[in-house]
């Protein structure tokens, strides 16, 4: 099998190998005394685990499908160790898809699901797991990426709608911070990493534009001035910059954020859409989480938030049980209440839009889609972007950089930073030959 993850790993993969060898031949065993065939599904809701939610889930899928038994497989550092477990056979029968499979290896790990034209009449965003027209995954939800805030510090500062211009944006939360001190006004969670990547999401909505990572491929200067990235890196600066942001970046605390946002100690922060139920849970007044889009009008005047697909789910291809696992696949997206139950867009075509996010349809935010990528360039942004090393929308090293610089933790400028990615883009572009 084609190796997706080259990295010194080769002991800890062994160990998790044998591991996984130890318990698919339990599994095996388990499956002969019980009669029934046994799949294992592996995911990132670690939280369901805890509050039973997973159990309720097997449960409603065996009172139609009782003849397979689901053993569910939580992992709290989700795309780190499927990075590991991905070096052998080992992970599992159904499995969230990590973003880090290159389109062209998606069939070295991944059970095809049908033909991608045929899908997408039932299913949207079909285009992050499919290759040549076969469809490997299908997303669990669909999300949009903006802004999450308590909306009862914003009407406490005296600011009743939510900023749509980076400039209206930095005023209201400065003067969130004038009225109380104790709030901190945007929250980058700068320490959690992953949850910095949301700046690079944003683009297709911030833009206006379906094409705009399409578009960055030819672009030799995609983080000049006046360009969707430099503008959200920009924002992102300022906010740092005047100390609107975590006094202490290094020591933030992701699950506590969650907290403190619902209790009105955070103003706002960059998320997708999928925080919202989390957050609202905590809220003693869930109606004060709101959801708006990220501050960046489009050159048309309007403001628009790109739909993505969450995870996806697919199937192993290594897997032995296969057809059970297809059951599975199609009853978590078919009848399954997932959506429902984390507030998300359903990736189902013509299904309703969540209650969530209606207010952004209120506001008169235009939701758009991006467009898939040319044929023969389905892997073109993802190798510019790994050859860079710059990490758009999968590591967290820009970001942070940018908010290191910003809080006078380097010596560097902040054009100083857009010129070297600009560098680091055209070089990685003619390295690979576009």
């Amino acid at each position: 099998m084609k190796k997706l993850f080259r990295m010194g790993v080769a002991a800890s993969a062994l160990a998790l190998a044998l591991t996984g060898c130890s318990d698919k031949s339990n599994s095996d065993s388990d499956s002969k005394e019980s009669g029934k065939e046994t799949i294992t599904f592996i995911n990132h809701k670690t939280d369901w685990t805890g509050n039973g939610k997973w159990d309720e889930y097997i449960a409603e899928f065996n009172k139609k499908h009782p003849d397979i038994e689901v053993k569910v497989e939580t992992i709290t550092d989700y795309a780190g160790q499927m990075q590991i477990r991905m070096n052998s056979e080992d992970y599992g029968d159904v499995f969230m898809i990590p973003t880090t499979i290159k389109p062209e290896d998606n069939a070295n790990f991944l059970e095809p699901l049908g033909k991608q034209d045929e899908l997408s009449k039932k299913y949207m965003l079909l285009s992050d797991r499919s290759y040549e027209g076969t469809s490997y995954g299908i997303p669990i939800a669909v999300n949009t990426t903006g802004v999450i805030l308590n909306m009862k510090v914003f009407k406490d500062a005296g600011i009743d709608t939510v900023p749509a211009t980076p400039e209206d944006f930095v005023a209201a939360l400065e003067t969130i911070k004038k009225k109380n001190a104790d709030v901190t006004p945007l929250y980058t969670n700068y320490a959690s990493g992953w949850t910095l990547t949301n700046w690079d999401f944003i683009r297709t909505g911030a833009s206006g534009d379906p094409d705009v990572t399409n578009k960055m491929v030819k672009d030799k200067e995609p983080f000049a001035d006046g360009k969707v990235m430099n503008t959200s890196y920009k924002l992102l600066y300022d906010l740092a910059e005047k100390g609107l942001t975590e006094a202490d970046p290094s020591t933030t605390d992701w699950e506590q954020s969650k907290q403190d946002l619902a209790d009105g100690k955070i103003a706002v922060m960059v998320l997708g859409s999928w925080a919202i139920e989390q957050v609202q849970a905590l809220a003693e007044n869930p109606e004060d989480i709101q959801y708006a889009a990220f501050p960046i009008t489009a050159q048309d005047g309007k403001q628009y938030a790109a739909i993505g697909g969450d995870y996806n789910i697919g199937i192993n291809a290594n897997s032995k049980q296969k057809e059970a696992a297809r059951k599975f696949v199609d009853w978590f997206i078919d009848e399954s209440n997932y959506t429902k139950d984390t507030g998300a867009i359903s990736p189902k075509v013509g299904e309703e839009m969540p209650a969530a996010l209606k207010t952004m349809e209120t506001a008169g935010v235009e939701f758009i889609q991006a467009n898939p990528s040319p044929k023969g360039e389905e892997s073109l942004f993802s190798d510019i972007n790994n050859t860079s090393e710059i990490g758009i929308d999968t590591t967290e090293a820009t970001k942070q950089r940018i908010i290191d610089a910003a809080k006078g933790n380097t010596k560097e400028s902040f054009d100083a930073i857009m010129k070297d990615l600009n560098k680091k883009w055209s070089s990685a572009m003619e390295e690979i030959g576009k």
